[in-house]
């Protein structure tokens, strides 16, 4: 990701469209498609008129949001399962997908190649994804954050709370009202076990914190997922290990679904 946590909510905890990736344990999510981040008002693409069905290719099926501000809905190719009950509709092209950071490369479907949006996320770290729930349409909002920028080495325990006390200002201002899902992750490094303690271990911190300080959700339950769902590769094309893309993997992710608009 590019500048994740000093929170730089994909916070799915997820707060951006920021411009920097993960620096030592994940990072975080999202470029912007509506108008400028700037204005601090825009929270999703615009709806669009709806698709003239018959101009859709085999396969396709009608989109919801305008990506690319061309007043006409993207179309949507299925739907992808990124685990810990997240499953989002898939826009057919990305025109606005964001790129990992220098040297590092996505996983196949990965999570952070969907759409951004312009929310603004001043003085925080992280990254911010929209789509649409499958099944549900639901609006998703996802923010990424690096881990190294909220936790220890090994550590559950909060390092900068300010960052997520940041993301609660955003989540109440923009996003309120929502069902909010921490989930953690960890890089592939160290066993199974111990990586999905600590990435539920993070995630519930996370959460315990959002619930004890005034966060505007009509739920908020947390998810470890261990190293099960990398961003990006974890070597480099000749074999070696690639550090970017393991501090990469190590993020929390706030996701927040709003109802369907």
């Amino acid at each position: 990701m590019r500048r994740l946590l000093p929170l730089t909510v994909a916070l799915l905890v997820v707060l951006t469209a920021c411009t920097r990736g993960p620096q030592a344990d994940g990072h975080a999510a999202a470029a912007a498609s509506s108008p400028s981040a700037d204005s601090g008002t825009t929270t999703a693409p615009s709806p669009a008129p709806p698709d003239d069905a018959g101009s859709l290719a085999p396969g396709q099926q009608p989109g919801l949001d305008d990506y690319n501000d061309d007043r006409t809905p993207d179309p949507l190719c299925g739907a992808q399962d990124f685990g810990g009950g997240l499953t989002l509709r898939i826009p057919c092209t990305i025109t606005t997908a964001h790129e990992p950071e220098e040297g590092t490369r996505l996983v196949k479907d990965s999570l952070y190649r969907l759409p951004g949006v312009n929310i603004d996320l001043e003085g925080i770290s992280g990254e911010m994804i929209f789509a649409r729930a499958a099944g549900t349409d639901e609006r998703v909002f996802v923010m990424i954050f690096n881990s190294d920028n909220l936790f220890a080495t090994g550590s559950a325990a909060l390092t900068d709370p300010d960052q997520i006390a940041k993301t609660i200002s955003v989540i109440n201002a923009k996003l309120s009202d929502g069902v909010i899902q921490v989930r953690g992750h960890t890089d592939s490094t160290g066993t199974a076990s111990g990586n999905q303690t600590l990435s539920a271990s993070r995630a519930t911190t996370v959460q315990h914190y959002l619930t004890t300080h005034g966060v505007k959700a009509t739920a908020v339950s947390a998810v470890g997922l261990g190293s099960t769902r990398p961003l990006v590769e974890e070597t480099n094309p000749d074999g070696s290990v690639s550090v970017k893309g393991r501090a990469f993997n190590r993020r929390v992710e706030i996701v927040v679904r709003l109802p369907k608009s």
